[in-house]
């Protein structure tokens, strides 16, 4: 007969594995998920958000307090028109940003401005 103890440890190793499982799958899964992703999205999340947070209004713990840090409100160092945010994410801003140039591709960097301008209207629908 095998131990109480021995027994709770294979089960909860098992469990733990079950567990494990699952969240591989639902990771791996995420895109056929969560299929209704616009296309910049994913490339902000990984590229922007660190930085800029999820909703991209700058209220991250490194840049707390800095302006151009949120991308829904209304001062950008460098112009919000779609040319001047494409630029910025290419080259980046000195100290501030770095660029992506080597990084993405100019239709990811179209897909990233697109998706800003989605935070922004979501932002300005919520300040409503």
């Amino acid at each position: 007969m095998m131990p109480a103890a021995a027994g709770s440890r294979i089960a909860r190793a098992v469990w733990a594995a079950l567990l494990a499982g699952l969240l591989a799958v639902l990771t791996v899964g995420c895109d056929i998920l969560l299929p209704h992703r616009l296309p910049g999205e994913q490339l902000y999340v990984d590229n922007c958000a660190d930085c800029h947070g999820v909703d991209g209004r700058g209220n991250t713990a490194r840049e707390m307090g800095q302006p151009y840090a949120d991308l829904t409100g209304e001062v950008w160092k460098f112009g919000g028109d779609d040319s001047s945010m494409a630029n910025v994410i290419r080259e980046g801003s000195f100290g501030l940003m770095p660029g992506f140039q080597e990084k993405l591709s100019d239709e990811q960097v179209r897909a990233l401005v697109g998706y800003i301008k989605v935070l922004r209207r979501k932002a300005g629908a919520g300040s409503q």
